[in-house]
């Protein structure tokens, strides 16, 4: 069965951290991740109540000091990655999602992409023996992330390949492939080894997954049968009372108990 955990910061929002945990486990949740990171006390306390928290945001793409596309970062992106590293770790978490940053004037996107690569490559070679996983992902420039560097699903796969490193893979979120790509069910059956996650969220609009144009009941099931074994994280802002809408969502999943 697929692992299906909400991010904790979009819902329950008026509760705090160890509050929303009870609510999301009640819900029938036992995953949850963050857009957070920088502090490790508090992703302490986003594990409780029978809930794990499984994935952290390493940096933003407006983050321009550590976007690893720009090689003057190189030395202040590593240590970034090094420090949030720890700080999930020390939480019980071992993967975090690495974004490569807004275009940077100046630099060829060649250019970019090779400082991109370089520094994955770096970044995957100083956490692997703590046993984290990088997970890159591309952004879509239509709607949310305009000017956004690594927008190619494939391209993402590419570089994932290209640093030799087996805890650098992919966050692949559905939302914005949809948006920019399509054809998602061909690339996802040749690419899903390179896949470290999932995130989903309804197009358009970026609410309920049902509330949209995506077929998630038979991409899940795709994804399932291609043997996928990690998390597909719920990355939506939701128009429903988070409950309603957690349990909406489950039940358009088909999962038991909102597991």
């Amino acid at each position: 069965m697929l692992k299906v955990n909400p991010l904790i910061d979009l819902f329950f929002k008026d509760q705090p951290w160890e509050k929303r945990l009870e609510s999301i486990a009640a819900c029938g949740f036992r995953y949850v991740e963050t857009w957070r990171g920088a502090d490790a006390a508090e992703l302490k306390r986003m594990n409780g109540s029978g809930v794990q928290l499984i994935s952290i945001v390493m940096n933003f793409a407006t983050e321009a000091e550590v976007a690893p596309i720009n090689p003057k970062n190189r030395k202040a992106f590593l240590e970034h990655i090094d420090r949030m590293a720890d700080n999930a770790l020390g939480a019980g978490c071992r993967q975090g999602i690495v974004t490569a940053g807004q275009q940077v004037g100046g630099l060829s996107y060649q250019e970019q992409r090779k400082a991109l690569v370089e520094a994955m490559t770096q970044a995957g070679n100083l956490v692997r023996d703590r046993g984290f996983q990088l997970n890159l992902e591309p952004l879509n420039t239509e709607v949310d992330h305009a000017g956004y560097m690594l927008w190619s699903p494939a391209d993402a796969v590419a570089v994932a390949k290209e640093t030799g490193c087996d805890n650098v893979k992919v966050l692949y979120d559905i939302y914005h492939m949809t948006i920019m790509t399509g054809n998602q069910t061909a690339f996802l059956r040749e690419n899903i080894d390179w896949i470290g996650h999932f995130h989903v969220a309804g197009v358009p609009g970026r609410h309920e997954p049902h509330n949209g144009e995506t077929n998630y009941p038979f991409l899940l099931k795709e994804i399932e049968k291609c043997g996928y074994q990690g998390y597909i994280g719920l990355e939506y802002f939701p128009l429903l009372p988070s409950e309603e809408s957690l349990r909406a969502t489950a039940e358009y999943f088909g999962l038991k108990q909102g597991a």
